[in-house]
């Protein structure tokens, strides 16, 4: 309330600072409690629910990983092979180095992701009652060849499934003439029964220790800046 006070030549008023000056001088008093200081006090509050949270994450990362499936990887090591000519793909394509290096890799690459390839696996599973199995195969450059792995929940037919796809490469360069060269590749080494692939459990663990700290840390964030938001401005937030 404004207070006036008379004398006998002037009024005078003693009036409340604005409301603006109020809440700037208030928004300045809890943008300054906002420090390291302040922040560590609070983590110092939160650290039970922290730890047990975290504790919770990696039980249940470590429970996860042994409710999934085993899966075993099986390798098939390639050299191309190069006779030193160009197909007529390579012709048409005018690819001078068809046959060796990177564009001999991108041709059988492309080969076994084909839907051609997919196609011809699924029959082979389907000879063998084999038609569940799952996997995938992928193939990786390496010094002067290239690396297929295939992976799966069987270890017998991950290797069956590596060492008929590089036969069914030189069946499909045989009825589609894409290099004159016989066979189209050369095996440095073999598939053998799949290796199991490592859980990487401790990977995993890191991995969500990290994500649940950084998502305890946005939560206190917000509730403490709202909760100080609260304090200094009520009557913003009345109903």
């Amino acid at each position: 309330m404004p207070v006036i006070a008379q004398d006998k030549n002037r009024l005078t008023c003693h009036c409340d600072p604005p409301k603006a000056e109020k809440q700037s001088q208030k928004g300045a008093d809890m943008e300054y409690d906002f420090n390291i200081l302040y922040y560590v006090n609070v983590y110092k509050k939160w650290w039970r629910v922290i730890v047990r949270l975290v504790s919770l994450a990696m039980f249940f990362t470590i429970v996860f990983s042994f409710f999934i499936p085993k899966s075993y990887v099986s390798t098939v090591t390639l050299i191309s092979a190069n006779s030193g000519t160009v197909s007529p793909i390579g012709k048409l394509l005018d690819v001078s180095g068809f046959l060796s290096g990177t564009s001999s890799n991108d041709v059988i690459i492309a080969m076994l992701k084909s839907e051609r390839m997919s196609k011809d696996i699924l029959t082979f599973l389907n000879i063998n009652k084999q038609a569940e199995f799952k996997y995938t195969i992928s193939a990786h450059p390496v010094t002067a060849g290239l690396m297929i792995k295939v992976k799966g929940g069987n270890p017998l037919y991950t290797k069956k499934i590596a060492n008929f796809a590089v036969q069914n490469l030189d069946k499909i360069n045989s009825e589609l003439n894409i290099t004159p060269e016989k066979p189209m590749v050369k095996v440095l080494d073999s598939a053998v029964s799949g290796m199991q692939e490592s859980r990487k459990i401790l990977h995993k663990i890191a991995s969500v220790v990290i994500l649940t700290l950084l998502s305890m840390s946005i939560w206190i964030f917000l509730s403490e800046y709202i909760k100080k938001t609260k304090m200094s401005f009520p009557h913003d937030f009345k109903e």
